[in-house]
């Protein structure tokens, strides 16, 4: 079996998503294997006393690494990847490690050009009130 490969920003095109109201989406320009890297999650990082601060702006764009490590994915610090939509029928897995304190998604089946790319958020990251439209 070949090494999986390692893709970066020019391998994706950011456009309008499939999933009706959610903005913009990230769609393959390239083939992408399963156990490829689609890309890390970026952004800049606070602490669980930054994020507690009620001055903090809002954002949706968070992801919890540690205590003292949590990447907001929104910013000039932010890439591609924060335009990763949910689905519950996602073509991509969130990968955390908590000791390199990194954030990857990895493909979990084969994408195609033009695909658009999706992970599961997660139980945690919705309202009781949220609707989730699949496309």
């Amino acid at each position: 079996m070949p090494k999986p490969k390692k893709f970066s920003e020019e391998h994706f095109e950011i456009r309008t998503s499939t999933i009706k109201g959610a903005g913009l989406g990230l769609f393959a320009k390239a083939t992408i294997q399963t156990e490829d890297t689609i890309g890390y999650y970026t952004g800049r990082v606070i602490d669980e006393i930054q994020f507690n601060d009620p001055k903090r702006p809002f954002s949706a764009y968070l992801l919890w690494i540690t205590r003292n490590h949590i990447i907001v994915g929104e910013g000039p610090k932010a890439n591609y990847t924060r335009y990763i939509n949910h689905s519950l029928r996602p073509n991509a897995f969130l990968i955390v490690s908590t000791r390199w304190k990194t954030a990857r998604f990895e493909a979990i089946q084969t994408i195609h050009p033009g695909e658009e790319i999706f992970f599961n958020y997660g139980d945690d990251y919705w309202d009781e009130e949220e609707v989730v439209e699949e496309p």
